[in-house]
């Protein structure tokens, strides 16, 4: 048993935290034509174009927008580590051209116009034109759409096929401002960094391509804002002692957000121990230390008998710890790092067993 414990705690040297991996598709998207009385569109056609039709440096001009809804797919305080708009090029015989990635700044809409054409369609009402934003009634601020200069990303697109846009601290940026601010995502514009020459389109497949393969893809790997981590100690009754949450971390709730333990020795003191110094693992009176030091322990209290065959549990309103300004750390914005330290004197390695851990970023 002590070969297997350390064999363990070798693999748990060096935890991170629980990040979770998404796709998400495009929630809506659409082709600017740049015609300038905004009579020509396409919000709901199978495809998007972005570059210059045409032999000539006037030929017609083309520029996509694309949106995800990162609010409505992932929680709350999340933290977003990457992500990667993946696109499918139908168009392959123009040579490498690069696409830029553009963070829209005012909300735009999508129509009724379809067309596979590159000439586009008649615009429809709530349609995204060259000049407005929902047509006919709403106007970008200049023509050609409303966006950030600083390109967030951009990939040189050449070969038809599924291509994807490299994670860039612009791009997630952007995501996570849409993640926290839903209210101003608007989505991307996608244009080529050069577009005075004749010739250079690039045909997306969008979300209403009959290929679901052809649909605008966000690959988002991010940190929930209460994660686990860790492993659980087994208790003198033979029982993985675990920790578990309910409700949202918060500055301000003042409670409700629930830090329970489970499958621990009856009747035996407990604490919750935190601490802002991230993860570890290491031995710790016979149990595994899952929260980096310096700690803070939370009051006594004393495992109930809810739980005939392992003992029972425990639970702490962390939010009304965060409330009782006993620690003016514990402020929107700060990750926790913390575990149950239970006593049971009957175990073979020591007076302690602790549970598996949490890590928690206290929400607004």
């Amino acid at each position: 048993m002590i070969r297997i414990r350390a064999l363990l705690l070798g693999l748990l040297l060096a935890p991170s935290a629980h990040a979770d991996v998404t796709t998400l598709v495009a929630v809506r998207d659409a082709t600017l034509f740049n015609d300038p009385t905004g009579a020509l569109a396409n919000g709901s056609g199978p495809v998007m174009i972005v570059g210059r039709a045409g032999s000539t440096s006037t030929a017609p001009l083309r520029r996509a927008l694309v949106r995800f809804d990162l609010a409505g797919a992932l929680p709350a305080g999340s933290i977003v580590n990457s992500v990667q708009l993946v696109l499918h090029n139908t168009s392959g015989n123009t040579g490498p051209r690069t696409v830029e990635l553009h963070r829209v700044l005012a909300d735009w809409g999508e129509g009724a116009s379809s067309t596979t054409s590159g000439q586009g369609a008649a615009s429809q009402p709530g349609d995204a034109t060259w000049i407005h934003t929902y047509f006919p009634g709403s106007l970008w601020s200049a023509a050609g759409g409303d966006f950030a200069a600083a390109t967030s990303a951009a990939l040189a697109i050449d070969q038809l096929g599924v291509h994807t846009f490299p994670s860039t601290a612009g791009a997630v940026a952007d995501a996570q401002g849409w993640l926290d601010t839903p209210g101003a995502n608007f989505g991307w514009l996608l244009k080529l960094d050069v577009e005075t020459v004749a010739q250079t389109t690039k045909v997306f497949g969008t979300r209403e391509s009959a290929s679901s393969a052809e649909w605008p893809s966000l690959v988002v790997d991010y940190t929930p804002p209460v994660s686990g981590y860790c492993v659980s100690d087994t208790s003198s009754a033979g029982c993985a002692v675990t920790i578990a949450s309910a409700g949202t971390p918060s500055a301000s709730a003042g409670s409700g957000f629930i830090v329970s333990l489970a499958h621990a020795p009856a009747g035996r003191a407990t604490s919750l121990v935190y601490g802002l110094s991230g993860p570890t693992a290491i031995p710790f009176s016979g149990a595994i230390l899952c929260v980096a030091p310096p700690l803070t322990r939370c009051a006594v209290r004393f495992v109930d008998a809810s739980d005939p065959a392992c003992g029972g549990g425990a639970s702490l309103d962390f939010n009304a710890r965060i409330a009782s300004g006993l620690d003016p750390r514990l402020a929107a914005g700060t990750t926790v790092h913390m575990q149950w330290h239970v006593r049971d004197a009957a175990t073979l390695l020591g007076t302690l067993v602790s549970s598996d851990a949490l890590r928690v970023v206290i929400q607004p």
